[in-house]
């Protein structure tokens, strides 16, 4: 499965963008100059070209495109895509924005972008693989059940669409295995008050983990815990712990339900 445009396909895009008749304007006569003197080894001077082109599309598009830094080409991908959600390509920075926090661990931030295309974008190439992607984020997440919510959508809006079944059956799995066996969740601390226990979700949320509250009684009074996930086995539990530990710093408790 991919999750990050790989080099073929980026250079792909760019040789269709530039060296196809997309462009009918001064631009692609500049541009295209460049690009086949120096894209094989990559002497592009993007600097130069965006004094004059910041605010076109087709620019703001090839230089997220280009751009192997994955942090930068992050930013610029949201700068083209906030300006430009209609754009032929807008798609493919969709998809690239929620594959870039699918490998960094933020499921549902990843989750978010990739729904867009099936939303938004009903004749995208990339549909199938980012309803795919979609679900695996919510698997991930632990929201196992909104699968099946979004499976019956998806299904009515695109009725000849063809689904990776393998996702749809593990979800069957999943949900079998949590009925006949145990339940365990994460507690990320409890709070007397509400509004310490929003500031630690929030936190949690920005950091890509499905992050819920829930009142929980200690000796006869009400508290408010932090809880991730519901899995069916400490080890998937573990392995998000380690990660929240890392990446936070916070301690967790195995809670079984």
């Amino acid at each position: 499965m991919k999750i990050t445009m790989n080099f073929n396909l980026k250079t792909t895009l760019i040789t269709t963008l530039f060296f196809s008749s997309i462009f009918c304007f001064d631009f692609e006569l500049q541009i295209s100059q460049i690009l086949k003197d120096s894209i094989d080894s990559n002497l592009i001077d993007i600097e130069e070209l965006s004094e004059t082109y910041a605010t076109n599309p087709n620019f703001l598009f090839m230089e997220a495109l280009i751009d192997f830094d994955g942090e930068k080409s992050l930013e610029k991908f949201k700068i083209f895509y906030n300006k430009n959600q209609s754009y032929k390509y807008a798609d493919y920075a969709v998809f690239e924005i929620g594959s870039y926090y699918y490998a960094k661990g933020y499921y549902l931030e990843s989750g978010k972008w990739y729904k867009k295309i099936p939303m938004y974008y009903h004749n995208s190439d990339l549909l199938t693989e980012s309803i795919d992607m979609f679900y695996n984020t919510l698997k991930v997440a632990g929201s196992i059940d909104s699968i099946s919510y979004y499976n019956n959508i998806f299904s009515k809006l695109y009725p000849n669409l063809k689904m990776d079944k393998s996702v749809l059956n593990s979800n069957i799995v999943d949900k079998e295995t949590e009925i006949y066996d145990k339940q365990y969740t994460i507690q990320i601390g409890a709070f007397k008050e509400y509004s310490g226990a929003e500031s630690r979700m929030h936190m949690l949320i920005s950091q890509g983990f499905a992050i819920r509250i829930e009142e929980i009684q200690i000796n006869n009074e009400i508290f408010y815990s932090i809880r991730e996930g519901m899995y069916s086995t400490k080890k998937s539990v573990n392995k998000i712990i380690l990660r929240i530990k890392a990446r936070t710093g916070l301690d967790c408790m195995i809670i079984e339900l």
